[in-house]
């Protein structure tokens, strides 16, 4: 149901919506050098300054020959010269002749094909032709892109892949998102900071995501005074507030009312899912506070499904989502809430990508996330049958993502 403003005990599309919809935060933009940006997002389209490649080029170590004469039938060829990768303005090959040529080299302007190394015969400064490839193996200037042309657009996530195409289109610097300030505050008195599992878990999760700066505060234990006080800190100095335990009704639970005197907005208060239902997002000086229960397993997941979905759409990049194909039967008709289960992907025999599950997920036992790589979405009153198609939220470290 909805009060006003907040979302009270509603599914999880509902707090999604609610999430996506009333959270904003502009993060601002930045230049970095290209070699500077690694798991950054780009805030601006990069355009090629140049032809890629810049001029035709061997693909191959091989022997370089006039297309006529390979054409007409002739086989033994003398060897006249060799072109490098360094020479920018080779000399035309002769009829009749042929000119060794390493990998990257530049071939002349004109008619020319290579015959790999591996296809051909020296001997005396003369080479034979064995045979000839079915492709010619010359990289042709601008093939991979036109000097003006869109090489990466705004929102993309660079990994080592697209920093490497960035440098490669001649760019030597790139407007990326500032990182968004996650503060990850742990909360309880019986909590020993030298034990404390959250903690450490949720800020090594944070560090993998895209864009962000992911801090760990001191325990706050259970004081009233000291809970506002650390509010009000945390909301001057992050972007993103993330907070475990003390969302309960308990008599040691300050965590609502000290949000409630300092004025926040309670966007979401309680979502009809299993693991974390008692969680909570609030809204102080136009920060969001993700309130995740103090269960491991209810902690890391509501971070991962909710935290991490609306730093991704603040960054413009796409939610992560999938689908595949379930193994195994899951009955979820005996309850109103939404069921999260962690699984292991793979695929059958047809290619398609497959997720088993276990058979319930327990807010205490971490052991469950050992060789799985994602949740699964049971939705309410439903039975799941071995080859429907269920929704997939990958784990932060996977190394999958879906573009919807």
């Amino acid at each position: 149901m909805e009060t006003g403003d907040t979302a009270v005990n509603v599914s999880v599309n509902q707090a999604l919506e609610f999430i996506l919809n009333r959270c904003f935060i502009n993060p601002g933009s930045e230049d970095l050098n290209a070699a500077e940006t690694l798991n950054r997002v780009l805030s601006s389209d990069i355009r090629a300054t140049r032809d890629v490649p810049r001029f035709d080029n061997s693909a191959m170590d091989g022997f370089l020959f006039l297309t006529e004469d390979l054409t007409h039938g002739r086989k033994t060829f003398h060897v006249a010269g060799e072109i490098r990768p360094e020479y920018r303005q080779p000399a035309p090959i002769e009829p009749g002749t042929s000119s060794r040529i390493m990998t990257g080299a530049p071939v002349p302007n004109g008619n020319y094909s290579v015959v790999p190394v591996e296809l051909v015969k020296e001997q005396n400064g003369s080479v034979t032709v064995l045979q000839i490839p079915a492709r010619n193996p010359i990289r042709q200037k601008g093939e991979g892109y036109r000097k003006g042309g869109t090489v990466l657009e705004k929102g993309a996530l660079i990994r080592p892949y697209e920093m490497g195409l960035i440098i490669e289109s001649g760019n030597k610097t790139c407007r990326v998102l500032k990182k968004l300030r996650l503060a990850i505050q742990v909360t309880g008195t019986e909590i020993d900071e030298n034990m404390d599992s959250n903690g450490p878990v949720l800020e090594a999760l944070a560090a993998s995501w895209p864009g962000v700066d992911a801090k760990r505060w001191p325990v706050l234990k259970d004081n009233p005074d000291a809970v506002t006080q650390r509010m009000e800190e945390l909301r001057e100095s992050a972007d993103i507030v993330i907070t475990t335990g003390g969302i309960s009704a308990g008599r040691y639970d300050y965590l609502p009312e000290s949000m409630k005197s300092l004025g926040a907005d309670v966007i979401v208060r309680k979502v009809r899912q299993k693991p974390g239902g008692p969680f909570t997002v609030t809204r102080l000086g136009g920060i969001p506070f993700f309130h995740l229960p103090g269960n491991p397993v209810s902690a890391v997941f509501t971070a991962e499904y909710y935290t991490r979905r609306l730093i991704r759409h603040l960054t413009g990049m796409k939610s992560g989502v999938g689908q595949a194909f379930i193994t195994n039967r899951i009955e979820n008709n005996r309850s109103a809430k939404t069921l999260f289960l962690t699984g292991n992907l793979g695929f059958d025999s047809e290619k398609r990508l497959t997720v088993t599950t276990e058979s319930n997920m327990h807010s205490h036992l971490m052991q469950l996330y050992k060789g799985n790589h994602a949740y699964v979405r049971i939705e309410p009153e439903t039975v799941v049958q071995p080859g429907d198609v269920v929704e997939i939220t990958p784990f932060s470290n996977t190394g999958i993502l879906f573009s919807d």
